[in-house]
């Protein structure tokens, strides 16, 4: 666990105390300053490099939904329409918990019903840990073109999200879907596509 979100604070304090030892160093000519400098600017290049191995849990859910979401319109995308895909040869399902057989049945049926374009975007991403860091909600919003498969056409759809997560096996794996009013943010119901 990294003790930023980010390499950035750390980074800047280290490149303000080099300007400082070199401002110090310029001011008495004490050699032992000018090599305060470059130690700071070293300090901030292996900052920077340790942030970038490190992913914190914020950071795998964040990655998780963009990975939930491309594997998503990838399966639309393959589907023949009318042909279906055996649930159990899905990857979306792998992004939820096997006990969540609601949203599990809710993407099966939907992998099967729609073609998600590409250019689907999401936007507005905002997690936050609950439970001892074990449980994890991300509030999000979906915007693209979707249309039924086989059929030509479809719109651009504006759609606002919450997914639960929870930590299982080390991996995080969506335990409830929630779908939000685009505008107000208040609870909607899924529609039903089975």
């Amino acid at each position: 666990m990294w003790f930023t979100e980010d390499a950035w604070s750390p980074i800047i304090l280290c490149v303000i105390a080099a300007v400082i030892f070199l401002i110090a160093w310029s001011t008495t000519q004490r050699p032992r300053l000018l090599l305060g400098a470059p130690l700071m600017l070293l300090a901030a290049v292996v900052i920077y490099f340790v942030e970038q191995s490190i992913v914190t849990d914020l950071e795998q859910v964040e990655a998780d939904l963009h990975s939930l979401l491309h594997t998503f319109v990838e399966e639309s995308q393959e589907v023949r329409p009318g042909a279906g895909q055996a649930r159990d040869t899905l990857k979306s399902l792998d992004f939820f918990s096997a006990q969540n057989t609601t949203d599990r049945t809710r993407v099966a049926a939907a992998v099967n019903l729609v073609s998600v374009d590409s250019d689907i975007r999401i936007t507005d991403v905002q997690t936050r840990l609950t439970n001892e860091n074990t449980r994890a909600v991300t509030h999000f919003r979906a915007n693209g073109n979707v249309s039924l498969s086989g059929a030509s056409g479809g719109g651009h759809f504006s759609s606002r999200w919450e997914l639960t997560w929870q930590k299982e096996g080390g991996r995080w794996a969506v335990t409830r879907t929630t779908m939000l009013n685009v505008m107000s943010g208040e609870e909607q119901s899924i529609p039903r596509i089975d």
